[in-house]
């Protein structure tokens, strides 16, 4: 029994799990809009490139290409994100048996819900940008210690349309995969449901056209404003202005969706601001019930030795928490003519406060996350309370010191394997919006405003009858 324990606490402190150092540097580049040497850390070859931590690698180098306009790369991130996801993702995937022993940190990242619903988003959304471009854009690759240039790839109709039919394929995946989480969920407040899969989802099928698309992005907007009035009824930023006009944005998109050709909203905008709030740890202090370290041997023995190794029997520990953010701020978007006269304005409609669904999600599952780390940790100091204790004579001093020191070293190392795991997809938004305008053909320019000031300007085309996407990320909001 003694050596197992001494083997046991061997293996359960041992192990390091990944930390991801380069994350928070990487999160404030970008903040300071300098991409580039961000985009350089991401790919360091040391950046979450343990398998356990692949997908956040993926999710972040797939953002900070899409971010920089690079589509091609940022689809094969995501794609290949989506694919990992699958495999990690069961009902009992959250914790390895890895984790189990050594701590969260060497556990599989299998990403929250939120985080692969919002995956979906990002496909659809980077599919649809490839197929209004027209072109795969050059990039390098390293072979041999020596770099290759991939020249860059104009796609033909057929090519183009393969993007466009995948931006809609990606929205019937996200419905499958939010109808996965609402059946295997076991509690009520688990993540199910995304606002966004409703109204960007029901943004693509309008933009496919045909008839029974149309019926399904009505029935889309109508399942936006009952989310509103209950999944999404206690979250800040909607029960004021924000839920209100979320509810007048469904109820005109749906009027729109039979709306003559040359009265129809043509121009679909896509505001994606700040970055999303960060997971930290958050420490945590238990007591440990006494009658946990008399499960084995002499009970007199090791109560005389508990009471002089263990002084105390609280411990403390780590767990993930994402902070309460702000509420989300508002956003104005006014498009000019080229003669610099005003041709609309509108407010921008909040469709993912996704911060605020990080914060919901780790506020409800705060209690379980205590529970199981405090049942993990129970077995772990029971078990260096064996190994120490086989080790002690109340009648050998040195013998009670060698316990003792070996019950201060096995605590130790307990500590230093159970780090909180902060791993999550930091370059995610803080907020998205939408909106959308009818124009007619020609060039246009754009302000996105908050508060009176101009954050953010751009320009685009309307050329034919295809919606054209405007495409807006201001991360340093």
């Amino acid at each position: 029994m003694y050596k197992w324990a001494v083997f046991f606490i061997c293996l359960c402190v041992t192990a390091c799990g990944h930390t991801g150092r380069e994350h928070a540097q990487i999160i404030e580049l970008v903040r300071q809009g300098n991409l580039t040497a961000a985009q350089q850390l991401a790919e360091k070859e040391d950046f979450y490139a343990d398998t356990p931590s692949l997908l956040a690698r993926y999710f972040e180098t797939g953002t900070l290409h899409y971010l920089k306009g690079e589509y091609y790369q940022a689809l094969q991130n995501f794609d290949k994100a989506r694919a990992l996801s699958e495999k990690l993702y069961t009902k009992s995937i959250s914790k390895s048996a890895a984790a189990q022993i050594a701590g969260d940190g060497l556990a599989p990242y299998a990403g929250e819900k939120y985080e692969l619903s919002l995956l979906r988003f990002y496909q659809s959304l980077t599919h649809y940008k490839l197929y209004e471009q027209g072109y795969y854009e050059s990039y390098t690759v390293q072979e041999d210690d020596a770099p290759r240039v991939i020249e860059r790839k104009d796609l033909s109709e057929s090519e183009k349309r393969l993007h466009f039919n995948a931006a809609r394929a990606s929205i019937l995946d996200w419905n499958s995969l939010l109808t996965t989480f609402t059946n295997e969920s076991t509690d009520k407040d688990d993540f199910r449901q995304d606002m966004l899969a409703k109204t960007w989802g029901a943004e693509i099928h309008d933009i496919y056209g045909t008839s029974g698309d149309r019926q399904i992005a009505r029935q889309l907007y109508k399942d936006a404003q009952k989310l509103l009035d209950s999944v999404y009824a206690d979250y800040p930023s909607y029960r004021e202005k924000h839920g209100e006009r979320l509810k007048q944005y469904a109820a005109d998109k749906g009027k729109d969706l039979y709306a003559p050709a040359d009265k129809k909203e043509n121009v679909k905008i896509v505001l994606k601001t700040g970055l999303i709030t960060p997971k930290v740890a958050e420490k945590v202090d238990i007591r440990i019930p006494f009658a946990a370290f008399l499960f084995s041997g002499n009970k007199d023995n090791f109560v005389s030795c508990l009471s002089n190794i263990l002084p105390g029997q609280r411990i403390s520990f780590e767990i993930p928490t994402v902070p309460e953010p702000a509420k989300v701020g508002d956003y104005q978007v006014l498009i000019l003519g080229k003669d610099g006269k005003k041709i609309a304005s509108k407010q921008m409609v909040l469709t993912a406060p996704v911060s605020e669904t990080a914060y919901r999600e780790y506020k409800n599952k705060r209690r379980a996350l205590i529970a199981e780390k405090s049942a993990r940790l129970t077995t772990k100091y029971a078990a260096a309370v064996v190994s120490a204790c086989a080790l002690y004579d109340p009648n050998d001093a040195f013998k009670l010191l060698a316990a003792y020191a070996a019950f201060a070293a096995s605590t130790k190392l307990i500590k230093a394997s159970e780090y909180a795991d902060v791993r999550y997809w930091g370059l995610l938004p803080d907020a998205v919006f939408q909106q959308s305008l009818a124009l007619k053909k020609g060039s246009y320019n754009g302000e996105i405003r908050s508060n009176g000031k101009k954050i953010k300007t751009f320009s685009f085309t309307v050329r034919n009858s295809r919606p054209v996407l405007v495409d807006l990320n201001i991360p340093n909001r």
